[in-house]
């Protein structure tokens, strides 16, 4: 499927570019990952708000495709901040789901913990805090860091983003084993198969958090993605898409 052609709709209104297309309850809210931009959901979106009928988000975090850079220093929740006032300039009411990959995961985790718009979330192979422990954000760190020049060389503009925000992970993950998605929230947890990390013991160690975190809730529920990288919506988009269904029917039922 080809991405629609821009429309009044697609709006750079206020600090970010989003696109909301669409009509029906609920409004579908789509995050990408880390250093991407809505691009990511280009395929998947208009399937879900034409199939579901409902009201659909597209957008791009400050400094990922079309949206400019915000001022530094780099903080997670200045993400979650900008994000919520966008909803609110483009009137969004409730409910709201969101669809998150990643480590858009954060983001989504703080809008949903403050926002009370948020009605249900389906997480894609997405990032949560219980995970990033001190020896996990070294690695991480030391595996980035050495990456960092041949980044400015071959891509400027995003490595303006992505190194402040790679440095700012240790803050990131102190900030986000504050809060969490509240316990009463449909929530859909997929886990790929093939995720981001590589060595058994972090792939062991990635799907204890993410078993723990669903162990938390009677809300919430696994999903494995079976034969699927990272980037769920694309090797297996017939699991995101059946996930978010689930959520789009349980928060109707909740209505």
């Amino acid at each position: 499927m080809q991405r629609d052609k821009p429309s009044a709709h697609d709006v750079v209104h206020g600090p970010l570019w989003a696109s909301v297309r669409g009509t029906g309850s609920p409004t579908v809210v789509f995050e990408a990952g880390g250093g991407e931009d809505s691009s990511v959901w280009a395929e998947f979106e208009p399937e879900v708000r034409d199939h579901h009928r409902v009201q659909t988000v597209v957008y791009d975090r400050a400094g990922l495709g079309r949206s400019p850079p915000s001022a530094p220093p780099y903080r997670i929740d200045k993400e979650a901040d900008t994000l919520r006032r966008e909803l609110d300039r483009r009137r969004i009411t409730a409910p709201v789901v969101l669809v998150a990959h990643s480590y858009g995961g954060f983001v989504a985790t703080l809008v949903a913990a403050a926002d009370p718009r948020i009605a249900g979330v389906v997480l894609v192979d997405a990032n949560l805090a219980g995970f990033f422990d001190d020896a996990q954000i070294d690695r991480l760190l030391a595996l980035y860091r050495p990456q960092f020049p041949a980044l400015e060389q071959q891509a400027p503009e995003l490595a303006r983003v992505m190194i402040p925000l790679t440095e700012a992970y240790p803050a990131t993950v102190a900030r986000l084993r504050e809060v969490d998605i509240p316990a009463g929230t449909p929530t859909i947890d997929i886990v790929a198969e093939r995720t981001w990390v590589e060595t058994p013991e972090e792939i062991e160690a990635i799907r204890r958090a993410h078993r723990d975190f669903v162990a938390a809730s009677p809300h919430r529920r696994a999903v494995f993605a079976e034969d699927s990288g990272h980037h769920v919506m694309r090797d297996r988009p017939d699991v995101v898409f059946d996930a978010v269904a689930e959520i789009v029917a349980t928060v109707r039922a909740r209505q």
